[in-house]
């Protein structure tokens, strides 16, 4: 069955589940209510991840699952994205930006403390400002 969705066609196979009625399992008000079991449960042949505000969970097959778990956890550890790296070492170009916006911010906050007049504040900022240099 052809289905659209926002201007997205899409096929639409709906599973059929064979249904059979065991006798009675109640009653109410004087009418009787049958009850109804599926002869068997239909599994998603594949293996997704989803997410429901935020939470991620995994649908599917429980060994397809634990495939895609364990191919998430190799493809995280073996990225092979050049942007992705595991290091210590700090992008250098990052680290210049922010020392000299930390530079920036301690002088003017170095000129605003002179100009009120605050020589305590003025020292202080004086020593951030050489620790910062060095």
């Amino acid at each position: 069955m052809k289905l659209i969705y926002r201007g997205i066609e899409y096929e639409y196979a709906p599973e059929t589940v064979e249904v059979t009625t065991e006798g009675v399992c109640g009653k109410y008000r004087g009418a009787e209510w049958k009850c109804h079991y599926s002869k068997h449960i239909p599994i998603t042949h594949h293996a997704a991840e989803l997410k429901y505000r935020g939470a991620s969970y995994y649908s599917g097959n429980p060994q397809e699952v634990e495939e895609l778990k364990q191919r998430k956890k190799l493809d995280f550890i073996f990225a092979k994205d050049n942007q992705t790296f595991f290091s210590n070492q700090p992008n250098n170009e990052l680290a210049r930006i922010h020392l000299a916006n930390l530079q920036r911010s301690v002088q003017r906050r170095l000129e605003v403390a002179k100009q009120n007049g605050d020589e305590n504040l003025v020292r202080k900022l004086e020593e951030e400002a050489n620790q910062l240099s060095s």
